[in-house]
């Protein structure tokens, strides 16, 4: 008899197993694929490997601008995708390796195979090597993850297409890649196989890249993008994709009912995840779900008596971190005194492009109608990478900070980053946004020197109008 049986043991899963036999809980963990889940395996971690071999290719073309001198310049510098592809399996292997031996050093058992739920506190195990487990336990907690979505066009036509998990596989260069999707996904592989030397070109149904960042950063993104010479068609709606003599055709019909058709080697398709509910019979639990996933309260109690559910398949945001954070609510909630509503007002997300871009808080556009809608102002202010020294000395001038602060108090509403280590310095904003800091306060904190994360400093003594390392036209 099991206190708790998780069922997948991605991010959110595993993290609430492990806290949850923290708080004393026989814990069981059951995984149909491997340990870690999508973010671990083919997600988060694979890709910023390639991510991290592009810098180091950039770098080495880039030497000898940095008085680094490279026999045969540039040229000379080439890909080994083979040795890529093995440097990013060994960091996953390495990874899925240290998740085992946590769980196994918090005496979770681990049951490798495909789980159902054949009654209330019933967790049945297919396992892989034949047989079928049943496990009791007083909590049921569903962390089943997600899958890719796909575009609407017949699956024969799908057939010729790549998803992420094969895009991390490939083991040559795609002379032409076409990205179907901008969200994050599509912009990040499209980054990485650019500066490998792909020919890329992105073709998405909205107006922007990346909906969910700040509308400037994304324009400015995009920009960038462009101008290194990548394609970004926007307005394109997928009929049908089709196989020709020289490569792979996608046809679209753009917003004005015109036909247009667009060629590569290969056909990526990148257009985020939808929940995955792991073949389990949701309906017969009483569990109530739609198609943007399982409903929970803030606890993460779904309608179903003793069954919680967190991470991709409650649908909210798919970000790693925040199943993470949710499985630490959930577990708590079962086992602990200190019970605690989980929250979703302080979430950073990250872009993992050349240069990265990040976001936490309100973007300008939704600070602004919030604001004037209870009859208040906001105040923008922006501080550019290319006036900072580490920036400038590191050779990556590209790109601002941008702070979104309430007008009368100084209180900050939104963080967003367009630059060098975007990635890193979101997070000064996610604390500012925790602590409720105004402008002001921010700008009084001890900041290195010098660091990128004094272009921070610099935007906040925006806030009250006083940057001090920019000309700001006095009033007269």
């Amino acid at each position: 008899m099991f206190d708790l049986v998780v069922i997948g043991a991605g991010p959110g899963g595993y993290v609430a197993a492990l806290r949850a036999a923290q708080l004393g809980a026989k814990v069981a963990v059951v995984e149909r694929d491997k340990l870690g889940g999508c973010c671990l395996n083919r997600g988060c971690i694979p890709t910023k490997a390639l991510v991290r071999a592009a810098e180091v290719y950039t770098s080495a073309r880039e030497a000898g601008s940095f008085g680094t001198v490279i026999r045969g310049g540039p040229e000379a510098v080439s890909v080994d995708m083979p040795q890529v592809m093995a440097r990013k399996r060994q960091v996953v292997a390495q990874l899925v390796g240290g998740v085992e031996r946590l769980l196994g050093g918090a005496d979770v058992a681990t049951y490798m195979g495909t789980a159902s739920v054949p009654g209330p506190g019933k967790v049945a195990v297919a396992k892989r090597d034949g047989g079928t487990e049943i496990l009791e336990t007083k909590y049921i907690l569903l962390a089943t993850g997600s899958q890719p979505a796909q575009p609407p066009v017949p699956k024969e036509d799908l057939d010729l297409t790549i998803g992420s998990d094969e895009a991390l596989e490939l083991e040559k260069v795609p002379p032409s890649m076409l990205l179907i999707g901008g969200g994050v996904l599509g912009v990040e592989f499209a980054c990485i196989y650019h500066t490998f030397g792909s020919q890329v070109r992105m073709i998405k149904r909205t107006a922007n890249l990346l909906p969910a960042v700040d509308e400037e950063i994304a324009k400015r993104l995009a920009m960038s993008l462009k101008r290194r010479g990548m394609q970004i068609n926007v307005g394109v709606f997928i009929k049908r994709i089709e196989k020709s003599s020289a490569g792979k055709v996608v046809v679209c019909d753009t917003a004005d009912g015109q036909e247009v058709r667009f060629e590569a080697d290969t056909v990526m398709v990148a257009m985020g995840r939808v929940p995955d509910y792991g073949g389990i019979d949701l309906d017969a639990m009483g569990v109530r779900y739609d198609k943007k996933g399982i409903k929970v309260d803030p606890r993460l109690k779904t309608s179903a008596p003793g069954v919680y559910a967190l991470g991709d398949v409650v649908g909210k945001t798919y970000l790693a971190s925040v199943a993470s954070a949710e499985g630490l609510v959930a577990a708590e909630d079962m086992f602990s005194e200190a019970k605690r509503d989980m929250d979703y007002r302080v979430v950073p997300g990250v872009v993992f492009s050349s240069p990265e871009c990040a976001s936490v808080g309100l973007e300008e556009k939704d600070a602004a109608e919030a604001a004037a809608q209870s009859g208040r102002e906001i105040v923008v202010s922006k501080f550019p990478f290319s006036a900072n020294g580490k920036a400038i000395a590191m050779g990556e001038t590209e790109g601002l900070v941008k702070l979104v602060a309430d007008k009368a108090s100084g209180e900050i509403l939104g963080m967003h980053v367009f630059g060098p280590h975007a990635s890193d310095l979101i997070h000064e904003g996610a604390i500012a946004l925790q602590a409720r800091m105004k402008g002001e306060e921010l700008s009084r904190t001890g900041f290195a020197h010098p660091t990128l994360s004094e272009v921070v400093m610099e935007a906040a003594h925006g806030v009250e109008g006083q940057p001090i390392h920019m000309v700001v036209q006095r009033r007269k």
